[in-house]
């Protein structure tokens, strides 16, 4: 049973390759052309598109590591703070 289904199955493949290919015609026609530019333009658009997208995450990647220099910096003044109030002796009152 498997060597029939095998056998039918190259057979049929057989018949598939022994068929003439037919060879496309070299002519561009002026569809072709006209579709080729809109190819081009649709990728152009894309690349552009790419690229402002890619602008605008550099520059929101600046603004937030300038928060975070910010942040670290606001951070590093109060613990400056709080330690040079820590060694000062407390106040004595009267």
């Amino acid at each position: 049973m498997k060597r029939m289904v095998v056998l039918t199955l190259l057979m049929a493949l057989a018949v598939g390759w022994s068929t003439p290919i037919e060879a496309q015609g070299t002519a561009v026609s002026k569809s072709d052309g006209q579709s080729e530019k809109l190819a081009q333009r649709q990728q152009q658009a894309l690349y552009q598109y790419q690229k402002k997208q890619e602008k605008a995450q550099q520059k929101a990647q600046r603004r937030s590591d300038q928060q975070q220099r910010k942040a670290a910096k606001k951070y590093d003044k109060e613990q400056r703070r709080l330690l040079k109030n820590s060694n000062r002796p407390a106040k004595q009152t009267p």
